[in-house]
Protein backbone atom coordinates (compact mmCIF):
# COMPACT_ATOMS: atom_id res chain seq x y z
CA UNK A 1 0.00 0.00 0.00
CA UNK A 2 1.34 3.60 -0.76
CA UNK A 3 0.67 6.43 1.65
CA UNK A 4 0.92 9.88 0.65
CA UNK A 5 1.53 12.64 3.10
CA UNK A 6 -1.66 14.35 2.38
CA UNK A 7 -3.72 11.67 3.67
CA UNK A 8 -0.90 12.01 6.93
CA UNK A 9 -1.81 14.91 7.06
CA UNK A 10 -5.15 14.45 7.87
CA UNK A 11 -3.96 11.09 9.85
CA UNK A 12 -2.59 14.35 12.12
CA UNK A 13 -5.21 15.83 13.68
CA UNK A 14 -2.98 19.07 14.93
CA UNK A 15 -2.10 19.73 11.49
CA UNK A 16 -3.59 23.31 10.76
CA UNK A 17 -6.87 23.59 8.17
CA UNK A 18 -5.20 24.34 4.97
CA UNK A 19 -2.33 22.88 4.97
CA UNK A 20 -3.06 19.59 4.16
CA UNK A 21 -1.64 20.08 0.49
CA UNK A 22 1.17 23.06 1.74
CA UNK A 23 5.05 22.40 1.23
CA UNK A 24 6.96 20.09 3.44
CA UNK A 25 6.72 20.93 7.07
CA UNK A 26 10.09 18.90 8.45
CA UNK A 27 13.88 19.03 7.54
CA UNK A 28 14.18 15.61 6.78
CA UNK A 29 11.20 14.69 3.98
CA UNK A 30 10.45 12.37 0.61
CA UNK A 31 8.66 12.58 -1.95
CA UNK A 32 5.22 12.29 -0.54
CA UNK A 33 5.05 8.21 -0.63
CA UNK A 34 5.95 5.95 1.90
CA UNK A 35 6.24 1.98 1.40
CA UNK A 36 4.86 0.20 4.02
CA UNK A 37 3.83 -2.98 4.55
CA UNK A 38 0.13 -3.57 6.68
CA UNK A 39 -0.25 -0.63 5.09
CA UNK A 40 -1.55 2.88 7.58
CA UNK A 41 -2.41 1.29 10.35
CA UNK A 42 1.51 0.33 10.83
CA UNK A 43 1.73 4.15 11.52
CA UNK A 44 -1.21 4.87 13.83
CA UNK A 45 -0.38 7.09 16.19
CA UNK A 46 3.35 8.14 14.81
CA UNK A 47 4.27 11.50 14.42
CA UNK A 48 4.39 13.78 11.65
CA UNK A 49 7.82 14.00 11.53
CA UNK A 50 8.71 10.65 12.46
CA UNK A 51 6.46 9.72 8.92
CA UNK A 52 8.60 12.24 6.99
CA UNK A 53 11.91 10.80 8.32
CA UNK A 54 10.89 7.17 7.33
CA UNK A 55 9.90 8.86 4.03
CA UNK A 56 13.05 10.39 3.60
CA UNK A 57 15.00 7.42 4.26
CA UNK A 58 13.10 5.58 1.85
CA UNK A 59 13.76 7.69 -1.26
CA UNK A 60 17.24 8.03 -0.14
CA UNK A 61 17.39 4.07 -1.11
CA UNK A 62 14.66 4.59 -3.68
CA UNK A 63 16.06 2.74 -6.89
CA UNK A 64 15.72 -0.03 -5.34
CA UNK A 65 12.10 0.42 -5.02
CA UNK A 66 12.75 -0.65 -1.38
CA UNK A 67 9.68 -1.29 1.10
CA UNK A 68 9.86 -0.61 5.13
CA UNK A 69 8.40 -3.16 7.50
CA UNK A 70 7.86 -1.52 11.30
CA UNK A 71 8.18 -3.52 13.97
CA UNK A 72 7.62 -1.89 16.90
CA UNK A 73 5.88 1.33 16.43
CA UNK A 74 3.66 3.30 18.77
CA UNK A 75 3.38 1.79 21.97
CA UNK A 76 1.15 2.32 25.25
CA UNK A 77 2.71 3.68 28.57
CA UNK A 78 1.18 0.45 30.07
CA UNK A 79 2.48 -1.76 27.08
CA UNK A 80 6.01 0.08 27.62
CA UNK A 81 6.06 -0.82 31.44
CA UNK A 82 4.82 -4.50 30.80
CA UNK A 83 7.84 -4.89 28.64
CA UNK A 84 10.21 -3.39 31.17
CA UNK A 85 8.94 -6.17 33.69
CA UNK A 86 9.47 -8.69 31.43
CA UNK A 87 13.07 -7.08 31.15
CA UNK A 88 12.67 -6.66 27.46
CA UNK A 89 14.64 -3.71 25.83
CA UNK A 90 12.47 -0.78 26.62
CA UNK A 91 13.28 2.33 28.12
CA UNK A 92 11.61 3.83 31.29
CA UNK A 93 11.51 7.56 28.89
CA UNK A 94 10.91 5.19 25.30
CA UNK A 95 10.06 7.67 22.56
CA UNK A 96 7.90 4.75 21.00
CA UNK A 97 5.36 6.10 23.84
CA UNK A 98 5.13 9.17 22.14
CA UNK A 99 4.83 7.94 18.82
CA UNK A 100 8.35 9.64 17.61
CA UNK A 101 10.16 6.23 17.48
CA UNK A 102 10.05 3.12 15.57
CA UNK A 103 12.10 -0.12 14.53
CA UNK A 104 12.04 -1.07 11.35
CA UNK A 105 13.62 -3.14 8.36
CA UNK A 106 14.48 -2.09 5.20
CA UNK A 107 14.01 -4.68 2.43
CA UNK A 108 17.19 -4.54 0.41
CA UNK A 109 19.35 -2.29 3.02
CA UNK A 110 21.38 -3.71 5.63
CA UNK A 111 20.30 -1.89 9.34
CA UNK A 112 24.33 -1.11 9.50
CA UNK A 113 23.82 1.13 5.82
CA UNK A 114 21.04 2.92 7.49
CA UNK A 115 22.26 3.15 11.01
CA UNK A 116 25.64 4.43 9.54
CA UNK A 117 23.99 7.25 6.98
CA UNK A 118 21.53 8.69 10.23
CA UNK A 119 24.36 9.07 12.04
CA UNK A 120 25.81 11.59 9.28
CA UNK A 121 22.50 13.57 9.35
CA UNK A 122 22.77 14.79 12.86
CA UNK A 123 18.87 15.02 13.44
CA UNK A 124 17.48 11.96 15.48
CA UNK A 125 18.20 8.50 17.48
CA UNK A 126 19.30 5.78 15.58
CA UNK A 127 20.29 2.60 17.08
CA UNK A 128 21.58 -0.51 15.68
CA UNK A 129 22.05 -4.23 17.67
CA UNK A 130 24.04 -6.16 14.78
CA UNK A 131 20.35 -7.05 13.94
CA UNK A 132 18.24 -7.02 10.98
CA UNK A 133 16.20 -3.89 12.55
CA UNK A 134 17.18 -0.78 13.33
CA UNK A 135 15.82 1.63 15.76
CA UNK A 136 15.46 5.17 14.53
CA UNK A 137 13.47 8.32 16.74
CA UNK A 138 12.93 11.78 16.22
CA UNK A 139 14.85 13.25 19.74
CA UNK A 140 17.72 14.70 20.25
CA UNK A 141 20.58 13.75 18.14
CA UNK A 142 22.53 10.64 19.38
CA UNK A 143 23.48 6.97 18.26
CA UNK A 144 24.26 3.75 19.94
CA UNK A 145 24.53 -0.27 19.67
CA UNK A 146 24.01 -3.09 21.74
CA UNK A 147 27.33 -2.02 23.83
CA UNK A 148 26.67 1.22 24.54
CA UNK A 149 23.14 1.42 24.69
CA UNK A 150 21.97 3.01 28.51
CA UNK A 151 18.71 1.44 28.36
CA UNK A 152 18.32 -0.37 31.91
CA UNK A 153 20.20 2.32 33.21
CA UNK A 154 19.06 5.29 35.34
CA UNK A 155 19.76 7.91 32.49
CA UNK A 156 16.29 9.41 32.40
CA UNK A 157 15.36 9.02 35.84
CA UNK A 158 13.99 11.98 37.92
CA UNK A 159 13.52 13.87 34.25
CA UNK A 160 17.39 13.53 33.85
CA UNK A 161 16.29 13.54 29.98
CA UNK A 162 13.27 15.71 29.23
CA UNK A 163 13.06 17.34 26.57
CA UNK A 164 10.65 19.67 24.36
CA UNK A 165 9.53 18.58 20.79
CA UNK A 166 7.35 21.02 17.81
CA UNK A 167 4.47 20.00 15.70
CA UNK A 168 6.46 20.67 12.48
CA UNK A 169 10.31 21.93 11.93
CA UNK A 170 9.29 24.77 9.31
CA UNK A 171 6.41 27.52 10.43
CA UNK A 172 4.69 30.11 8.43
CA UNK A 173 5.03 33.83 9.68
CA UNK A 174 2.34 34.64 12.49
CA UNK A 175 1.55 30.44 12.90
CA UNK A 176 1.76 29.38 16.13
CA UNK A 177 4.25 26.73 17.06
CA UNK A 178 3.51 23.58 18.86
CA UNK A 179 5.26 21.48 21.24
CA UNK A 180 5.26 18.67 23.87
CA UNK A 181 7.06 17.88 26.44
CA UNK A 182 8.40 14.28 26.05
CA UNK A 183 10.42 11.60 27.91
CA UNK A 184 9.22 12.18 31.69
CA UNK A 185 9.58 10.24 34.03
CA UNK A 186 8.36 11.84 36.87
CA UNK A 187 5.52 14.07 38.20
CA UNK A 188 4.50 16.58 39.19
CA UNK A 189 6.71 19.35 37.88
CA UNK A 190 6.49 23.22 36.96
CA UNK A 191 7.52 24.89 33.52
CA UNK A 192 7.77 28.38 34.12
CA UNK A 193 5.74 30.97 31.66
CA UNK A 194 8.23 32.74 29.81
CA UNK A 195 10.55 30.87 26.96
CA UNK A 196 13.21 31.72 25.37
CA UNK A 197 14.04 31.95 21.87
CA UNK A 198 17.57 30.72 20.99
CA UNK A 199 19.81 30.84 18.09
CA UNK A 200 23.26 29.41 18.12
CA UNK A 201 22.82 29.16 21.74
CA UNK A 202 22.26 33.03 22.40
CA UNK A 203 18.76 34.46 23.46
CA UNK A 204 17.22 36.57 21.21
CA UNK A 205 14.06 36.67 22.46
CA UNK A 206 11.47 36.26 25.40
CA UNK A 207 8.28 35.18 24.70
CA UNK A 208 5.13 33.70 27.29
CA UNK A 209 2.85 31.06 27.43
CA UNK A 210 -0.50 32.84 27.47
CA UNK A 211 -3.30 32.56 30.22
CA UNK A 212 -1.02 30.66 32.41
CA UNK A 213 1.04 31.07 36.25
CA UNK A 214 4.47 32.00 36.24
CA UNK A 215 4.71 27.83 37.29
CA UNK A 216 2.56 26.28 35.67
CA UNK A 217 2.05 22.53 37.03
CA UNK A 218 2.20 19.35 35.30
CA UNK A 219 0.51 16.65 36.73
CA UNK A 220 0.43 14.20 34.33
CA UNK A 221 1.44 13.15 30.38
CA UNK A 222 -1.76 14.73 29.00
CA UNK A 223 -1.01 18.10 30.54
CA UNK A 224 2.62 18.49 28.81
CA UNK A 225 1.05 18.41 25.16
CA UNK A 226 -0.15 21.04 22.64
CA UNK A 227 1.23 24.31 24.28
CA UNK A 228 1.00 27.03 21.88
CA UNK A 229 3.58 29.95 21.32
CA UNK A 230 2.91 32.84 19.40
CA UNK A 231 6.50 34.00 17.96
CA UNK A 232 5.88 37.85 17.30
CA UNK A 233 5.95 38.73 13.50
CA UNK A 234 9.07 40.93 13.09
CA UNK A 235 10.66 39.89 16.48
CA UNK A 236 11.74 36.68 15.49
CA UNK A 237 14.73 35.94 12.16
CA UNK A 238 13.00 34.44 8.81
CA UNK A 239 14.98 31.56 7.69
CA UNK A 240 17.20 30.54 10.46
CA UNK A 241 17.63 27.94 12.83
CA UNK A 242 15.87 28.40 16.32
CA UNK A 243 15.09 26.58 19.24
CA UNK A 244 12.69 26.82 22.20
CA UNK A 245 14.79 26.96 25.66
CA UNK A 246 12.14 26.12 28.78
CA UNK A 247 12.98 26.56 32.18
CA UNK A 248 11.42 24.25 35.17
CA UNK A 249 10.00 24.99 38.58
CA UNK A 250 8.98 22.90 41.70
CA UNK A 251 10.74 20.17 40.22
CA UNK A 252 10.32 16.84 42.04
CA UNK A 253 14.35 15.94 42.07
CA UNK A 254 17.42 18.13 42.00
CA UNK A 255 18.54 15.64 39.56
CA UNK A 256 15.83 17.40 37.39
CA UNK A 257 17.63 19.80 34.49
CA UNK A 258 16.64 23.61 35.28
CA UNK A 259 16.22 23.77 31.53
CA UNK A 260 16.00 21.78 28.88
CA UNK A 261 16.19 22.62 24.29
CA UNK A 262 14.03 21.74 21.67
CA UNK A 263 14.10 20.28 18.52
CA UNK A 264 15.47 22.97 15.78
CA UNK A 265 12.62 24.84 13.97
CA UNK A 266 12.51 27.52 11.67
CA UNK A 267 9.94 30.70 10.66
CA UNK A 268 10.17 30.33 6.64
CA UNK A 269 10.58 33.43 5.13
CA UNK A 270 7.34 35.46 4.11
CA UNK A 271 5.98 34.59 0.58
Amino acid sequence: MTLRLFCLCFFLSLTPKGWALEADRFFYSGDGKLQVEGGQKKLDHFSGRLIALLDYLEEHWGSRNEKIKILSGYRSPEYNDGLRRQGRLAGKASLHMEGMAADFVMKGVPAKTIWDYVRTLNCCGVGFYHGDAVHIDTGPPRFWDEKSSKVGTDISLHNKTIWLTTLFDIYQPGEAVVFNIVRITEYPFGIKKNLEIQRDGKTIATVSLPNTPDCLMIQKREEGQNFSLSLLEGKIPYGEKLKIKASFCNKPSPEMPDATLSNPFTIASPG
